[in-house]
């Protein structure tokens, strides 16, 4: 889940400028990460999704995100969803929140492909009908 914001214009920028990342990957754009409820990852992963990443704007003191806090209140709330998964005996690994911005979109195959590299390593989603 990529933010409209940041995330999702470094991964146009990574495919204008012809960087390539897995095909197994889907990018779907949010509003902003602070918007997203948790129980769209949970539901997601419960229903065999093998892993989420959830990239949005840089948080910090410049607060570069367009919605002031979204990153961080994305964060807070990433508490209640390593609850929900270990409750759901899925491994923690297969949500990975990233923060990035738009210049960064040269680092876009590395993130992706080390975080597929990390759920293929851990194996299918035991949840995969």
């Amino acid at each position: 889940l990529a933010c409209e914001n940041d995330a999702y214009p470094a991964f146009d920028l990574a495919g204008i400028n012809r960087l390539g990342f897995d095909a197994a990957v889907r990018v779907v754009p949010i509003r902003c990460l602070g918007s997203l409820n948790v129980a769209v990852v949970a539901d997601a992963l419960s229903s065999g999704i093998d892993g989420i990443m959830l990239m949005g704007c840089k948080s910090g003191d410049d607060y570069q995100c367009h919605f002031i806090q979204g990153s961080e209140l994305a964060s807070k709330r990433l508490v209640n969803v390593i609850e929900t998964l270990n409750r759901l005996t899925i491994e923690p690994e297969r949500v990975l929140p990233i923060e990035i911005e738009i210049s960064e979109y040269d680092r876009i195959p590395e993130i992706v492909g080390d975080f597929v590299d990390g759920v293929r390593k851990i194996g299918a989603n035991p949840y995969k009908f």
